[in-house]
């Protein structure tokens, strides 16, 4: 059987680009974009281009250009854009990802078809970006940043503008949507009559999306260390985790999460063209910390995420190792006198028929039982063709028996793992973020007080468990020290190395300098700070 060499992963090919592939000649546009769902509540499909087969979509599914979701009955899901924007789709929705370009000046190309349902589109354009949103025969552009809502029910088309401005544009005439405008008009009707209205009249949906936006506000003001510029998924981070200093990498993320716990063992590989054998993480977090920067390990803390460049978007950051039956991988980059040298493992056949792998049905094995491979032994088979299970018809194709009532439905958790009970009485008592505990560890091993599950606003005092390494409580110890919320510190001025390496040093792969094994273009130049990015979820 004919070996598939992995693109991604091995320290000798650091630093090379497939772009020369990607690029389109004709136009001189690179079509390497790489966007993320970023909240999937319910079933949610997703369909590749040229394929008529519809995925179950999970969190974390990178989405390109051709790519189409559906959502079912009482389904949502939400896509987040490089620089924070989003396009959040409601129950029975259909979005189709015409052009995700970019221009040889680095602007962002958005061309996107929406086919029914509702959603809300919330575009924050940096440079020259330029989006568009085809709903029906009607093409909506909106001027700079900006945020409104389409619908399309029965033939009936509606926009609401809920800041900035639109552009509506049918074959008859073009009609400039202001804030708190609304547009109805008909798609079918020959006359193409486009009727204005002053205000909107906001339902359970809207409070929803509204809700998503200040929750990413206020988690990235509350985050230790701040976002180097616009970076999608830097809000999850301090939803779901905690900042620390670590010596000699400088700072670092850890998430909460089982005692045990290690990176890349909640998803599954996914092949993509182009990009090879792609992780698609299962956690809510599981953007960021397994497509940039690199895991290290310590041993009095466990498991924790360094950033590195955000420049390119690298598939999975994994060495790839073989034994008796099995298939492994390790986490790329992992070094020092403290690190775990295991080895992540599951049945070939898990790999290549892209199944959901858990802690459950992996094992973990000693470097020293492994064996280094470049190329994994068999070709990717249908399954890790998809992005997730397969859908049928009728999973996909499920609606609500009540019709155009079911606009004002909405999904019952802001966040993802979160009660949608506690969440509101969280969010009417503080001004702060919410959070969610995974587990009762950070980084599968450091103990924190308070039971797995707990979820609560950050403003409640965070303790630690008793017989915490001396780092944590003594800023001049050697162990990793948790950093307050709100502080906002620069990644680009950590405190002192304490005689090891800073963030940006030669531990990251994907830095400044490195492009990163398999990186994917310029997927974020972060022109803004966390200050001015706006919403990011």
């Amino acid at each position: 059987m004919r070996s598939v060499t992995l693109r991604h992963g091995f320290p000798l090919v650091i630093g090379i680009l497939i772009l020369p592939t990607l690029l389109h000649a004709q136009n001189n546009l690179s079509h390497v974009r790489v966007v993320r769902l970023s909240y999937v509540s319910g079933t949610v499909g997703v369909k590749r281009p040229a394929s008529t087969e519809w995925a179950k979509a999970g969190v974390n599914t990178p989405i390109q250009e051709g790519f189409e979701l559906q959502t079912s009955a009482n389904s949502y899901a939400e896509v987040e854009f490089e620089n924070g924007s989003t396009a959040r789709l409601g129950e029975s929705s259909q979005l189709g990802f015409d052009q995700l370009a970019m221009d040889g000046d680095g602007n962002k190309l958005n061309r996107l078809i929406f086919e029914k349902g509702y959603a809300t589109f919330h575009f924050l354009p940096e440079h020259h970006d330029a989006y568009s949103v085809k709903l029906a025969d009607a093409t909506l552009t909106p001027g700079g940043k900006s945020e409104f809502r389409a619908d399309l029910d029965r033939g009936q088309a509606r926009v609401e503008v809920f800041a900035g401005s639109v552009d509506v544009a049918t074959s008859a005439k073009t009609v400039k949507l202001g804030k708190d405008r609304t547009l109805q008009f008909s798609p079918d009707d020959a006359k193409l009559a486009l009727n204005q209205q002053q205000g909107i009249v906001k339902d359970s949906w809207d409070s929803w999306t509204a809700a998503r936006d200040t929750q990413a506000q206020l988690s990235l003001a509350d985050s230790a260390v701040a976002s180097p510029g616009t970076v999608y998924g830097w809000s999850d981070l301090n939803t779901y985790g905690e900042w620390g200093f670590f010596p000699g990498f400088g700072y670092g993320w850890s998430p909460f999460a089982a005692a045990g716990w290690a990176p890349f063992t909640m998803g599954m590989w996914s092949w993509y063209p182009g990009m090879g054998y792609t992780w698609i993480g299962g956690e809510p977090w599981g953007w960021l910390p397994y497509h940039y920067g690199a895991w290290q390990y310590s041993p009095d803390f466990g498991w924790f995420w360094i950033p590195g460049s955000f420049t390119n978007f690298s598939p999975a950051l994994v060495n790839w190792y073989s034994g008796p039956g099995w298939i492994g991988w390790a986490p790329l980059g992992v070094t020092g006198a403290g690190h775990r040298p295991i080895v992540t493992t599951v049945p070939g056949g898990e790999v290549q028929s892209g199944m959901m792998i858990t802690p459950q049905v992996a094992t973990q094995v000693p470097l020293s039982s492994a064996t280094r491979i470049k190329d994994l032994p068999f070709e990717p088979g249908a399954g890790a063709m998809l992005p997730g299970a397969r859908l049928s018809a009728a999973e996909l194709n499920s609606s609500n028996a009540t019709g155009a009532a079911t606009r004002a439905m909405a999904p019952s958790s802001v966040l993802m793992g979160g009660d949608g009970s506690r969440e509101q009485s969280l969010q009417g008592s503080t001004h702060q973020p919410l959070r969610v505990r995974a587990g009762a560890t950070l980084g599968g091993h450091f103990a924190v007080l308070g039971a797995q599950g707990e979820f609560r606003g950050s403003g409640e005092d965070e303790a630690v468990a008793g017989g915490a390494p001396k780092g944590l409580t003594d800023p001049s110890g050697d162990s990793p020290v948790l950093l307050p919320h709100g502080q906002r510190l620069s990644l680009a001025n950590p405190p002192g190395d304490r005689g090891g390496m800073g963030p940006n040093g030669p531990l990251n792969p994907g830095i400044a300098g490195s492009t990163g094994a398999n990186s994917l273009g310029p997927a974020t130049p972060g022109a803004r700070t966390a200050d001015a990015a706006g919403p990011h979820h």
